[in-house]
């Protein structure tokens, strides 16, 4: 059996959720070193799709050569609600590679792994912040900061997955941090 290629799983993941239904959470690694990326994000996807019952098995693992190609194609662009404005700047530049990455979060039911995603989702609820080792950019964006030295990458997407779901799924996102206390 072949692999699906990539731009074929992002119009089945723009697809598979209803236009009236509400935009629902994403999440994005930091740090993250390149070797481990490509599976740990594939394995994050994999376990929420098999246990986040809201999700009704929606997540993608945005694969990093997807994100130009969705930024250089005007016709995807508009798909994700992009205006023509972004036409004014060169699409594959950070700027409108931010846009996409933002565009992408905003959807939800994604997982996303580039340097440029920490700038693009500043700002947006609806995004769960994973630092891998040590973040370059900021550990306070972060929710969780996990050591993949002292884990094995078999039990990083589960972690990652369970510690999502519980903040997903918590009563009140909003709650008074424990160092605010």
């Amino acid at each position: 059996m072949s692999a699906v290629p990539p731009i074929a799983l992002f119009h089945q993941w723009l697809l598979a959720a209803a236009p009236e239904t509400p935009l629902a959470c994403s999440i994005v690694l930091h740090g993250t070193p390149p070797p481990l990326s490509p599976r740990l994000c594939a394995g994050i996807a994999t376990y929420l799709n098999e246990y986040d019952e809201a999700g009704d098995g929606r997540w993608l693992a945005l694969q990093p050569d997807l994100v130009p190609l969705i930024a250089d194609d005007p016709r995807r662009r508009h798909l994700l609600g992009l205006d023509k404005e972004t036409d004014l700047h060169q699409p594959s530049q950070p700027f409108g590679i931010q846009r996409v990455l933002a565009a992408l979060a905003a959807r939800g039911h994604v997982v996303l792994d580039s340097p440029l995603a920490s700038a693009a989702t500043r700002g947006l609820k609806n995004v769960f912040h994973v630092g891998i080792g040590l973040p370059p950019d900021s550990l306070a964006d972060c929710h969780i900061i996990l050591n993949p030295g002292l884990f094995q990458i078999t039990c990083l997407p589960q972690i990652i997955g369970d510690v999502f779901l519980e903040w997903l799924n918590a009563p009140d996102r909003k709650m008074q941090p424990l160092h605010g206390l």
